[in-house]
């Protein structure tokens, strides 16, 4: 038998551990090595520029932002400022110069480079704000995304109101005689176009300014969807609708990214977002449209804001068809 060496064992045993640790050591680092930093979550930055309850934040934006951290596991996430960060009409030119990641805005207002959309602007095409929203987005998918219009921003939803109709403060519109000399807010573009020809004086301004215009007599009333006296609180301003087949047209806002912001995320959590855009985000805003819109006619309504139907057949339906052919046609 060999000899026994007082405290031989321990120190074997010693340099087995040391020996252990190290290799574990190396295996730890080998493998953190291999599988690279760890990747920090993606924050979007995503400007408000309408009134925090209305339709485009609480059913466009707001579902965006929580379909898109729900689908991406957090590791995309959209953040709200606190106040805004460009008007409304400079929200493309934000995402550009990078001080937002993500927009939502008025395809009217780019009308110089944004031409296809305006096809949804036209009078008289509009059942309500969820099938033309979708309508308006398969359309781009399938014919407009191909000409670049947006060039640089990654386009995953359209939502349009569900269609313009005038209300003012002044009388019922039961001609277009009616419109004659009467100052009527509207967007620009198209919408301003529709009211020239039927002989009214349009006045154009964002919808920030709507409670301005209306509530201090600067415009007699609008033509805009009806969610508006509830979005903009003018119903106590106005006294008249007049309700026109299909509508006097609608307007159209994608939902749009950088794509540098779009092509620094992962192929897989790109899959996932484009997953709950399109046709999905695109029916959720308008469905959230139609239904303010279905409070604010019950607010009118109740506050007596009396509202006429202006049937296919009625002489002032006819006179806005006719009156608007030039308008078609130049589209």
């Amino acid at each position: 038998l060999a000899p026994c060496v007082p405290g031989s064992n321990a120190k074997t045993r010693e340099e087995n551990m040391n020996k252990t640790f190290a290799i574990a050591l190396l295996s730890s680092t080998a493998a953190l090595m291999l599988a690279g930093p760890a990747s920090a979550a993606e924050k979007w930055m995503f400007d408000v520029w309408l009134p925090l309850k209305h339709p485009i934040k609480t059913g466009f934006q707001d579902v965006f932002a929580a379909d898109v951290k729900r689908v991406t596991s957090g590791r995309v996430t959209i953040e709200f400022p606190a106040s805004r960060l460009a008007p409304g009409s400079k929200q493309w030119e934000s995402v550009e110069k990078g001080i937002t990641d993500a927009a939502t805005f008025y395809t009217g207002w780019h009308r110089n480079r944004i031409r296809l959309p305006a096809l949804a602007h036209l009078p008289f095409m509009v059942p309500n704000a969820e099938k033309a929203s979708v309508a308006i987005w398969r359309t781009y998918a399938k014919m407009f995304r191909v000409k670049g219009e947006m060039k640089g921003l990654k386009v995953l939803a359209f939502v349009t109101h569900n269609g313009s109709q005038i209300a003012n403060s002044k009388r019922p519109i039961s001609s277009v005689g009616d419109l004659k000399g009467m100052k009527i807010r509207s967007s620009a573009g198209e919408a301003k176009l529709s009211l020239t020809l039927m002989g009214a004086n349009p006045v154009v301004t964002s919808g920030a300014k709507i409670f301005e215009y209306i509530s201090k007599g600067v415009v007699d009333g609008l033509q805009d969807g009806m969610h508006a006296p509830l979005a903009f609180k003018i119903t106590r301003y106005l006294k008249y609708v007049t309700n026109i087949p299909g509508s006097m047209g609608t307007i159209t806002f994608p939902l749009v990214v950088g794509m540098k912001k779009w092509n620094g995320i992962s192929k897989a959590d790109q899959t996932a977002i484009e997953g709950i855009s399109g046709d999905k985000l695109s029916a959720a805003g308008g469905i959230a449209f139609d239904r303010f819109t279905d409070r604010s006619i019950a607010l009118m309504k109740k506050e007596g804001v009396k509202f006429q139907n202006a049937p296919p057949a009625k002489p002032a339906t006819r006179q806005i068809v006719d009156g608007s052919s030039p308008f078609h046609a130049t589209f």
